[in-house]
């Protein structure tokens, strides 16, 4: 577990999607890639079709494994990002509610980390955590629950092959994808 509080690790992990990034190793080669547009088009439908099928499976997991999955499931989603120039996926993220993080580390109502952290919640209204759950995170009937992670490192190896079928010369990082610990 990071020594980082739980409140600073969300606020860094801020608005990004856990995503995962394509890396061309040679503009020349992304430059000529791109000028089959039937192989862009097919790379394209092959890695959304990737993603979602862990959507599907990151849903099932998430229905498997949490007591009371109240919108959790449902607000996982897939976003894809295409290069400017040559209309080719090169990000990959997953999306999802706020308390897929929390479910991650153990945290929850009278469960916080150890610094508070403040939000809005769905009627408007500014939040902030009780002070009396700070450094319970992970304790009592709450345990962290890796629905995330476990799901990505199964499936990360069919997208490198779906990259590495398209092109040699794309790099997969995915040291942005995974929930930190």
């Amino acid at each position: 577990m990071s020594n980082i509080p739980l409140s600073k690790q969300i606020t860094n992990l801020g608005n990004i999607p856990f995503e995962l990034s394509l890396i061309s190793v040679s503009e020349v080669i992304k430059y000529q890639r791109g000028q089959d547009q039937e192989a862009v088009d097919k790379f394209n439908r092959d890695v959304q079709d990737w993603a979602k099928e862990v959507q599907g499976k990151l849903r099932s997991n998430v229905r498997a494994m949490v007591k009371k999955d109240n919108k959790l499931s449902s607000s996982i989603r897939p976003n894809f990002y295409k290069d400017k120039t040559t209309k080719e996926i090169n990000r990959i993220g997953f999306s999802f509610r706020r308390e897929g993080i929390y479910l991650h580390y153990g945290a929850g109502k009278g469960q916080g980390g150890f610094q508070g952290s403040k939000w809005t919640d769905s009627y408007g209204t500014l939040q902030k955590t009780n002070p009396d759950s700070y450094g319970k995170m992970g304790t009592g009937a709450r345990h962290s629950v890796d629905w995330f992670n476990t799901i990505i490192k199964k499936e990360i190896e069919t997208l490198a092959d779906i990259v590495a079928e398209y092109s040699a010369d794309l790099i997969v990082d995915a040291t942005r994808i995974y929930i930190p610990d």
